[in-house]
């Protein structure tokens, strides 16, 4: 399953955040589809893809103290569409 992650962190935390994200690995369960940097704000946004729903959870797990998570599930416009038909 695909989910959308935001990631929002105060703005005098961007050295520490970046520094996590430096140290951060890759937990199993959990894949890295793309990701992007907002560039007018302290915003991150990750694409990943979930075949265990306790990664996401193990994922996010350090980051709550420095900034605010919203994830939401996904799936690409098209394959939407069909479902809805």
């Amino acid at each position: 399953m695909l989910f959308m992650i935001t990631f929002q962190w105060e703005p005098g935390k961007t050295d520490e955040v970046m520094q996590m994200r430096k140290k951060e690995t890759p937990h199993p369960g959990r894949k890295v589809l793309k990701e992007w940097i907002a560039l007018e704000s302290n915003l991150v946004y990750r694409l990943v893809e979930l075949t265990d729903p306790a990664a996401l959870l193990k994922a996010t797990q350090g980051w709550s103290d420095i900034g605010y998570i919203e994830m939401h599930p996904v799936m690409e416009s098209e394959e939407a569409f069909k479902l809805l038909k």
